[in-house]
């Protein structure tokens, strides 16, 4: 069973949510010279959008390097960027960030290696049922490919006292749904280092 649901979600799921994607995050890159992904799996998303923007270097970095990536990753060891202080004109965070128990220093270490921006796709929640919504769809998107799910989501207030708290200016925020009847809330955020 868990092979099939891997073959949909490969399949159908995940390249129509990189095309959703692409066309909401590069206008937010473009202009810049050198891009790096943060928690860029095996960078599928990220060649996408280089394929719009196409006078933009991007380079990964992820925990686990895959065996087939679309971008050049190299190997983080989840603390420390593997690059000097003010490198990249942005730094992308797409969903990761609720995937890690330490967001604050993640997001410490990508103003450190920015000297511009950072761009943040991640989600958000209101009530309860906004979380638990959250928590299965995370399940059901990853847990078949091993991630880390510590369902660290946050409160738009949460975003804000974090951004706040490393001195970052948000530049634009959009908060969508996937479609009329989609449950699970999204939000991009465009910081300013």
């Amino acid at each position: 069973m868990g092979s099939i649901l891997k073959y949909i979600d490969l399949k159908f799921v995940f390249p129509a949510r990189i095309k959703r994607l692409k066309n909401k995050l590069f206008p937010h890159v473009k202009g810049c010279k050198n891009v790096l992904d943060l928690g860029s799996s095996d960078g599928r998303l990220t060649k996408a959008i280089s394929e719009e923007v196409k006078d933009t270097k991007f380079i990964g970095v992820d925990v686990v390097v895959q065996p087939e990536t679309f971008i050049p990753i190299e190997k983080y060891d989840g603390g420390r960027i593997p690059f000097k202080k003010n490198y990249f004109d942005c730094v992308m965070l797409i969903d990761v960030l609720h995937h890690d128990e330490e967001i604050d220093e993640v997001i410490k270490e990508a103003k450190r290696v920015s000297k511009k921006y950072i761009l943040i796709k991640d989600h958000y929640w209101s009530n309860w049922f906004d979380f638990k919504i959250l928590q299965m769809a995370d399940y059901i998107g990853n847990k078949l490919f091993g991630v880390r799910l510590p369902y660290n989501f946050l409160r738009m207030e949460q975003w804000k006292k974090i951004f706040k708290s490393n001195k970052l200016k948000i530049l634009d925020e959009e908060k969508y749904r996937d479609g009329a009847f989609s449950l699970i809330k999204h939000v991009i955020f465009k910081l300013e280092v």
